[in-house]
């Protein structure tokens, strides 16, 4: 996916730092866990969402979420605590099968590589007033 944004994107890359609430924003792909792994429901439809309604999301699904996406939940359940990392974002839904539905959005900024942990990070209540994010970027 890296190298799919570095090409759609003409190798244009920046470094910047996320206020929470621009964190929070992020557009995140479809997701349905790891479905081959035994994965059931459905976190973000196929139009995606924002990291902020992904966790609301998350968290009114509950235990039943962690009982019926234990891949995907061992992950967010690891995430939760993890310090904050770079995560990797476009500036454009990337050509890429799991964006291929996700509408376009002027000034938004889309997950390449952090889903889980923004996700995670959100739910937990750690995305919040002072807290920011470091991102690396693809696209001007």
């Amino acid at each position: 996916m890296l190298q799919r944004a570095d090409q759609q994107f003409g190798g244009v890359w920046r470094e910047v730092t996320l206020s929470s609430d621009e964190a929070l924003a992020l557009l995140l792909p479809p997701h349905s866990g790891e479905p081959c792994r035994g994965d059931q429901l459905t976190l973000i439809g196929a139009h995606g969402a924002t990291v902020r309604d992904a966790a609301a999301t998350l968290q009114t699904l509950g235990d039943a979420y962690a009982k019926n996406n234990a891949s995907c939940a061992e992950r967010l359940g690891f995430a939760a605590t993890a310090a904050f990392s770079h995560v990797v974002l476009c500036t454009a839904p990337l050509d890429w099968e799991e964006y291929a539905r996700v509408t376009p959005v002027p000034g938004a900024r889309y997950c390449i590589d952090g889903f889980h942990r923004l996700v995670s990070w959100a739910a937990a209540g750690r995305i919040t007033g002072d807290v920011t994010v470091s991102a690396w970027i693809a696209g001007a």
